[in-house]
């Protein structure tokens, strides 16, 4: 399968190497800054490199793994996209003058960002998946042996785009939970942010120890 990943952070690329060691072919595109994908391009030669244009023109699948405040500059760069299956990673952040972060309370009461992705761009499908998980648990092998198998949720209006997202994410390693259309989106953006209270309140804020608790049961020492 034809991958285009806009954008290639720390959660775009976890999946793209995970996607080529599956034999997928991959183009990753980066918005900001270009030093990590660099050195990933040097340790995943089968990867190609592009625009972020490029690489969703690229995709029969495009990972739309976005900084919430740059969807609009985002959006603007990729250009049409009509046809594709879009995997939306966001999740509703805001943030200040200080650069502090914080969930959009007001926004998640209405919508998600999956909803406003397929609003922006109603000639795709929309798939929510791989949202919940921190990026170094969508790393398939980080997780604790005998082996489990992770979940990922997805919730999407279109069964075949489900179906084809339900694989990608086999092929990464992991399982696939489906939650339903796409307005259930709400529902799994809230577990995210039930992940970082965890996280914060019992584990001092390590949200890689509080994903496989919450995942496959047991708490990690």
């Amino acid at each position: 399968m034809h991958i285009g990943v806009v954008n290639a952070g720390n959660i775009g690329r976890a999946l793209a190497r995970a996607w080529l060691a599956a034999g997928h072919d991959v183009m990753v595109a980066k918005d900001g800054g270009q030093e990590k994908l660099d050195a990933f391009m040097e340790q995943n030669p089968r990867a190609v490199r592009g625009t972020p244009a490029e690489a969703a023109e690229f995709g029969e699948v495009v990972l739309f793994s976005v900084y919430w405040p740059r969807l609009d500059a985002v959006l603007q760069a990729v250009g049409p996209l009509a046809g594709k299956v879009v995997i939306d990673t966001m999740n509703p952040l805001q943030v200040n003058g200080d650069f502090e972060h914080s969930y959009d309370a007001y926004f998640m009461a209405r919508s998600s960002t999956s909803e406003e992705l397929q609003r922006r761009l109603p000639d795709v499908r929309v798939v929510k998946a791989f949202n919940t998980m921190p990026s170094t648990l969508l790393d398939a092998r980080r997780w604790p042996e005998p082996k489990s198998v992770p979940p990922v949720f997805l919730a999407g209006d279109d069964s075949s785009a489900k179906a084809q997202v339900r694989t990608l994410a086999q092929d990464a390693g992991f399982t696939a939970l489906d939650a339903g259309p796409l307005t259930s989106a709400r529902n799994i953006e809230q577990l995210n942010v039930l992940m970082h209270l965890l996280a914060d309140n019992q584990f001092e804020g390590a949200l890689d120890r509080i994903a496989p608790t919450v995942a496959v049961g047991g708490i990690p020492a």
